[in-house]
């Protein structure tokens, strides 16, 4: 089932369960409104046309949000006349999810899908924190131990690169001195 209204003096084709922006409507978050003017309802095979609004028909909805549309540039200009004017304008807008569509004593309402509750949803982000928490902190151990290993390989290098300087050393020291170094 399908409904055409006017709203904002625009005409949009609704069912049960779509979200709709409209030109700003009153209310708050959460609250329901009513759309009387409907142009056409149609169930199946059988469609009813207003004439200029069906009678006994209304579709409910709820406001799921209020905000700003996108901006428009808004630009005038004069040839020859030096006048250039540019101005910006952004509609207030209304978002609704129709709830249902009444008509002819039948009433259309959306399926309900059942949400997760909150509890399971942040029962599950811990126990996800925690995986994370571990695959960092492993990460991280084999990092800094990959690096020990790599520094301890550096330090013995360089242990044996002294060991053999400071031979050489001694060797060109006892040529010097023209006494051979006693073992």
């Amino acid at each position: 089932m399908y409904a055409v209204v006017r709203t904002g003096g625009k005409q949009y084709r609704v069912a049960a369960g779509d979200i709709l922006e409209v030109e700003k409507l009153e209310g708050e978050v959460g609250d329901m409104v009513t759309l009387d003017e409907v142009l056409l309802v149609s169930s199946g095979d059988t469609t009813t046309i207003g004439q200029p609004r069906v009678e006994d028909a209304s579709v409910v909805a709820t406001i799921t949000g209020q905000h700003k549309g996108r901006k428009i540039q808004v630009f005038r200009y004069r040839p020859k006349k030096r006048i250039r004017v540019r101005r910006g304008h952004r509609q207030l807008q209304t978002r609704l999810e129709i709830s249902a569509i009444h008509a002819h004593g039948a009433v259309h309402v959306a399926e309900v899908v059942a949400e997760p509750e909150v509890e399971e949803v942040v029962v599950v982000a811990e126990a996800v924190a925690e995986t994370v928490a571990e695959a960092e902190a492993a990460a991280v151990e084999e990092v800094v131990e990959e690096e020990a290993e790599e520094a301890a390989g550096e330090v013995t290098e360089a242990v044996a690169v002294l060991d053999d300087a400071d031979d050489n050393a001694d060797d060109l020291s006892a040529e010097d001195s023209g006494t051979e170094e006693k073992e």
